[in-house]
């Protein structure tokens, strides 16, 4: 009878592939110790590294350079891994520094940084460009007990870490797709204290970001940061995020007057955006219907803004256009005629006779009009002088719209009900308010209607002789146009992750769950990592400054945004939850 033993290998790697990533290698480790005599393939421990503790750093990075030392004898296992977290707060940052260096090809890439990190460890991570790079997310918990103002003294923010990623190269086929910067939340009793550490002193390196190589082809993007304005950064200029379909901004704080006008403005940006996750925000979001009757249509209308704005630019060019072809005509009028050579005329014989009319030399009749050479029809449709040109705002294309209150301003069951009613209800109405827009653009004959074409399902590309000002819009005759189209509401959602009640303090207020504490413990680095600083430096590397850097926060844990850890502990969707919202579509991206 044949027995496990027999299988081949290929039977357990079939298997293996349909266990979730972030257990693959617990599992497989786990099989080859129950089966020893088993062809389990134990290389798949090294696709999806999961690094918990202090020690288990050193020791990867022990076996890692050890084995790339000794390549020509073994296999370099470093070549195998698809993804790497780095789930430690507190650890000898230069070692961490050391073990990515031997991973330069790793697609996936999540860091926890500590109190134990400062922003020129993160600079040798990425002073070199990670071309192989899919998915990177950077986890930040500055916190401590006692107040120390060095890093304010120093200038030590990782503002450096975003303008060093907005300086890579990439190409088509090499660029990062998804990016997460999160800086987990602190309570109120701990923050009121003293004035904690800033993980960032200023968000304008997003700005470039946004315009950057890297952020031409990002199509997922986590920024939470609490109470920081970041959204003012993200769509500020013009050609921001232009692949942008994902956007999470927990805990960030929402400009005034109002949201509707915020994330109006940012949907107007972001063209391509599709889902957008809201969480805890700090910032004036709507508490009653009428408020998010008013959301729901600055959704639909969000394209209406960026239509003016190109109108405007367009007519500018124009009237620029027009004013220097007006200066040259009047150049070439004042200028005195050139005199133009006659040419020598043929002498013909006399003919014998009377000399009348029959032989005058001046015609009465005007001259023969000159043969009119084919012009392109593409230019000629491009001609902006023809008549005056208007662009028709684009469909919305949100999809998924997720937000959930914290604490005691958690929505009863009723108002969450009124409210997605409401927002569905205005967003509706801001798209019969576009269909009124496109139909009197379509009844009128003296403009020119284009329409943006970034959000066409047709491929258009410009011709290089188009002017700047026409790059992305084209003729309704040319690429798609409205006829047809029918509005979708977006999936609204009011319940993110959270706790199961009764493990967690805050499950009751929507908040996610806090760190385990088994496993990623806040607290005096020990001996244990005296002793690692020792083995590294035995091994001619530099180990950081362990044990002399401020403790970190242990008496409240900070609560993670963005979404949680995979081994964090069971946790549920919150009341009003909706199946096929953002918050689902985040963990998809980013585990």
């Amino acid at each position: 009878m044949p027995n496990l033993s027999d299988l081949p290998s290929e039977v357990y790697a079939v298997i293996f592939s349909h266990v979730p990533p972030l257990e693959r290698q617990r599992a497989v480790l786990n099989l080859s110790r129950a089966l020893p005599r088993s062809p389990v393939p134990t290389s798949q421990i090294y696709n999806h590294i999961i690094v918990y503790t202090p020690a288990a750093v050193f020791h990867l990075y022990k076996h890692f350079r050890h084995r790339k030392e000794h390549e020509a004898e073994m296999y370099n296992p470093s070549e195998l891994v698809k993804s790497i977290s780095v789930h430690v707060w507190i650890v000898d940052a230069d070692l961490v520094v050391n073990l990515l260096a031997l991973v330069p090809s790793v697609p996936n890439m999540q860091m926890c940084i500590g109190t134990t990190y400062s922003p020129e460890h993160l600079h040798d991570v990425f002073t070199r460009p990670r071309l192989a790079l899919r998915t990177l997310q950077l986890r930040f918990k500055p916190y401590v007990e006692r107040a120390t103002y060095m890093p304010f003294l120093k200038g030590a923010y990782f503002d450096s870490t975003i303008i060093q990623l907005a300086k890579w190269p990439v190409t088509e086929d090499n660029h990062i797709e998804h990016l997460s910067i999160t800086q987990d939340t602190i309570s109120y009793r701990t923050h009121i204290r003293f004035a904690q550490p800033l993980a960032f002193f200023s968000f304008n390196p997003l700005a470039e970001l946004a315009v950057s190589p890297v952020g031409q082809y990002l199509q997922a993007l986590r920024i939470s940061v609490p109470a920081k304005p970041v959204i003012t950064y993200i769509g500020s200029t013009a050609n921001s995020f232009p692949q942008l379909t994902f956007l999470d901004i927990s805990t960030t704080a929402l400009p005034p007057p109002n949201a509707e006008r915020a994330i109006g403005i940012l949907l107007s940006r972001l063209a391509r955006l599709q889902h957008v996750i809201i969480d805890r925000n700090a910032g004036p979001m709507p508490r009653d219907s009428s408020g998010w009757a008013s959301l729901g249509r600055a959704c639909a209308l969000a394209g209406v803004e960026r239509a003016k704005e190109r109108e405007h630019e367009i007519q500018l060019w124009v009237d620029r256009k027009t004013q220097e072809e007006a200066a040259a005509l009047d150049n070439e009028a004042e200028e005195p005629p050139a005199p133009v050579p006659l040419a020598s005329a043929p002498v013909s014989r006399g003919r014998r006779g009377r000399r009348g009319l029959a032989t005058a030399t001046v015609s009465l009749r005007d001259p023969r009009p000159a043969s009119i050479a084919p012009t392109n029809s593409s230019s000629s449709a491009r001609d902006p002088t023809i008549r005056r040109i208007r662009v028709v705002p684009s469909p919305p294309t949100l999809q998924t719209f997720s937000t959930a209150y914290a604490g005691p301003s958690n929505p009863s069951a009723q108002q969450r009900s009124d409210w997605s009613r409401a927002f569905v209800k205005g967003f509706l109405d801001g798209c019969n308010t576009l269909n009124k827009i496109w139909q009197r653009m379509r009844d009128s004959a003296t403009v020119r209607v284009m329409r943006f074409t970034d959000t066409d399902l047709e491929p258009f590309n410009d011709d290089n002789d188009t002017p700047t000002v026409f790059r992305g819009v084209a003729d309704i005759a040319i690429v798609g146009h409205w006829i047809g189209w029918e509005p979708s509401a977006p999936i609204i959602c009011f319940g993110s992750e959270r706790a199961v009640i009764g493990l967690n303090k805050h499950a009751d207020d929507g908040q996610p769950l806090a760190d385990a504490l088994t496993e990623m413990r806040i607290g005096p680095s020990g001996a244990s990592d005296a002793a690692l600083s020792a083995g590294v430096a035995s091994q001619g590397e530099t180990p950081g400054p362990v044990g002399t850097v401020p403790t970190a926060v242990t008496n409240d844990p900070p609560i993670s945004v963005g979404g949680l850890w995979e081994e964090e502990s069971f946790i549920e969707w919150g009341p009003g939850h909706a199946d096929g919202c953002g918050h689902g579509i985040g963990r998809q991206i980013f585990g």
